[in-house]
């Protein structure tokens, strides 16, 4: 039995782990809704070749950071949450701070070197345009990056949720001010990278005081801790980030920048993890506290509560998504890139894979080096199957690539989850309540599509109307159905959280 003490002063007196994630979540849907819109008009306001450019910008910088980074960020809530007292606390975020700024501009340094490479691998003179943007925004983006785990551990979730609709907000302003001044790709990529400088100039101020101040330092030894942990996480990063990319490397390798802007967009998981990433965030911290009190079932049992809880609600989005794909990649692209159609629906099935972070215990029991393993094996098999699946299917081929690469991960890190628990494989998981979500989603789109087909509201309304008055009707009827399962879920999921307080 842990002490109530224990438990408040382990989590800051904190809300429970549902009303947490909730706010989260919230926060999270309002800047989707606003990211969507920015993703909708930047689309239209570029042409293919300054789409594809753009995305093979951000393309190779996703790559550098995941190698450059060395898991640094993953440390955050590992090494914060563990913390004993504000002094520790202020002690690693000086650290981290130092050595993340650093390895970012070295990052931004290196990509300025390398960018003819870039430019000559994708076949495309545009990139060397925007070198200045190579310099500076991994810098940014690293540092915006890590406000989110810094301000979930110390539990000012109302600070990040104004973070995260204002920085939406002015993103999208920078579209609008592109296209309202016609200042052109050139003018909005400027704009574009100035405020995420001033995002990140913001990280700052705002860790610093809620912190209580921090400063620059290299402590050694806490550096080679640090380290020791991420390390790990790190490599696999770097594995799981070219498991996800090396799709786009073979499409804009062998194809034109066009077809990359078409495979790009695409390929572009929506954004509805964020439900399972905001469970994460505040989860994490806490199972890393109950693993250490040898709580492991109970951690397990808490992990799969949140788990089933997020598949409910993302397994309605893909399916709807996958069932009516054609409008919504027409809403959110424009009609230009429905020729990606096939890729789009296979990317509304990996949306299914992102229900959680399968690694999530072993990452809180430190058994990093099984997470990177399971990365090593998923990409020998991508690496494999893309180019193998490409000449076999086309544009396609390397989409189904990565959904067979990513489950044969999520597989490897039950096992070993199981394994590190010393549960059987069948227990860590919640089996039965996802197969059943997932029978009843699929009955959902076979009665949603069949409705689309004969129903004559095509009569009064334009194709993508009809699918949105559907999709309504679709979700007000699933979450009826499903009522008892999202209660039954979410009562877990919060009585879990208080373990540590009883």
């Amino acid at each position: 039995m842990i002490s109530k003490e224990i438990g408040r002063d382990t989590m800051h007196k904190a809300n429970s782990v549902g009303k947490e994630a909730i706010l989260l979540t919230v926060s999270k849907m309002m800047t989707l809704l606003i990211t969507l819109v920015t993703s909708m008009m930047l689309s239209r306001f570029c042409t293919f070749e300054e789409y594809g450019t753009y995305s093979q910008i951000l393309l190779v910088v996703t790559l550098f950071a995941s190698i450059f980074m060395l898991g640094l960020p993953n440390s955050i809530n590992y090494f914060l949450a563990k913390a004993n007292d504000a002094e520790e606390q202020r002690r690693f975020l000086s650290v981290y701070y130092s050595v993340s700024t650093l390895l970012s501009v070295i990052m931004g340094i290196a990509l300025v070197c390398a960018a003819p490479l870039i430019s000559a691998y994708f076949k495309n003179q545009a990139i060397l345009t925007f070198v200045y943007f190579l310099l500076l925004y991994p810098w940014a983006n690293v540092t915006a990056s890590s406000i989110e785990n810094v301000l979930v551990v110390y539990h000012k979730t109302h600070i990040l949720v104004v973070y995260r609709i204002v920085n939406s907000l002015c993103l999208l302003a920078a579209v609008v001010v592109a296209q309202w001044f016609e200042i052109g790709f050139k003018g909005y990529m400027l704009v574009n990278l100035i405020l995420y400088c001033l995002f990140a100039l913001a990280v700052y101020i705002i860790v610093y005081r809620i912190s209580g101040g921090f400063r620059f330092s290299l402590n050694k030894k806490l550096i080679l801790s640090i380290f020791y942990f991420s390390l790990p996480l790190g490599l696999s990063s770097v594995v799981g980030t070219l498991n996800i990319e090396i799709d786009k490397l073979l499409i804009g390798y062998l194809m034109d920048t066009e077809q990359l802007a078409i495979y790009t967009n695409a390929s572009k998981e929506l954004p509805v993890s964020f439900v399972a990433a905001s469970i994460t965030a505040v989860l994490l911290p806490r199972l890393t506290k109950m693993l250490e009190k040898a709580l492991d079932q109970k951690a397990v049992a808490l992990w799969g509560h949140a788990t089933e809880l997020s598949y409910l609600l993302i397994s309605l989005i893909s399916f709807g998504v996958f069932t009516y794909a054609e409008d919504v990649m027409s809403l959110l692209y424009s009609e230009k890139y429905l020729p990606g159609l096939a890729v789009f629906r296979v990317y509304t099935l990996i949306l299914l894979l992102r229900c959680t972070y399968f690694g999530m215990i072993l990452n809180a029991r430190g058994r990093t080096k099984e997470i990177f393993y399971a990365s090593i094996a998923s990409l020998g098999l991508n690496v494999i199957l893309n180019p193998l699946m490409y000449w076999w299917l086309g544009m396609i081929g390397p989409a189904l690539a990565t959904f067979i690469s990513m489950f044969v991960v999520l597989l490897w890190q039950l096992q070993q989850t199981a394994k590190c628990t010393k549960m059987p494989f069948s227990k860590v998981f919640p089996w039965k309540r996802i197969g059943i979500t997932t029978l009843v989603n699929i009955l959902f789109a076979v009665v949603f599509y069949a409705l689309k087909q004969f129903l004559p509201l095509e009569t009064w309304f334009s194709s993508i109307v009809e699918s949105i008055i559907l999709g309504g009707a679709w979700t007000v009827s699933y979450l009826f159905v499903m009522r008892k399962a999202i209660k039954r879920s979410w009562k877990g999921l919060n009585q879990g959280g208080e373990e540590l307080e009883v």
